[in-house]
């Protein structure tokens, strides 16, 4: 299911990135955490909306680019997976709070490698660092807020998505510009 940009300047470019979002009421759950953490230590907490976990960041591409994007990783196939949410902790050069698993299924970094392999015989150019899976809640925070750990969030993985960073008069949105299902 392909999503439309939001008006934009085709020449301008947008802002990419590869992602899995969960349902509604995960959202939810971790949007009510993130903002309870940005009341205790300050920050910016994240829409609910917005909470995602990011699989491949691409940052600025041009308009023109993103079907050549969408074709390059249509093949791509993935395990669907279950991650459960157990702790938030504090990244102190990022100065954000994320929610954190123990540990995370090889199917995970399997996709990850997919579209980081796919995109790059492809010729699109990405920060290739190691991949560090956190789903951030909370922005700008300055505190330092010990680990915390949480009564557990199960979050069943079963898409993998495109989506743009957009800014609007309400802050930032994450527009989905395309979906695929994991097996």
């Amino acid at each position: 299911m392909k999503t439309k940009l939001l008006k934009t300047d085709n020449h301008k470019p947008a802002r990419l990135f590869f992602a899995v979002q969960p349902a509604n009421t995960i959202q939810k759950q971790l949007g009510n955490l993130a903002k309870k953490l940005a009341i205790e230590w300050g920050g910016r907490c994240i829409k609910p909306d917005n909470i995602h976990l990011t699989l491949l960041f691409l940052g600025e591409t041009k308009m023109d680019k993103i079907d050549l994007l969408r074709t390059a990783v249509t093949n791509i196939t993935g395990k669907r997976f279950d991650l459960t949410i157990q702790k938030t902790r504090f990244w102190k050069r990022n100065q954000i709070i994320y929610a954190h698993a123990d540990t995370y299924p090889p199917e995970l970094f399997s996709l990850v490698d997919a579209i980081k392999n796919t995109l790059r015989d492809a010729g699109f150019k990405f920060d290739d660092r190691a991949y560090k899976p956190h789903i951030t809640l909370v922005r700008k925070t300055t505190l330092y807020p010990p680990p915390e750990t949480l009564q557990p969030i199960e979050w069943p993985v079963k898409e993998w998505l495109l989506m743009q960073s957009k800014q609007t008069d309400q802050g930032i949105r994450y527009i989905i510009l395309d979906r695929w299902q994991l097996h």
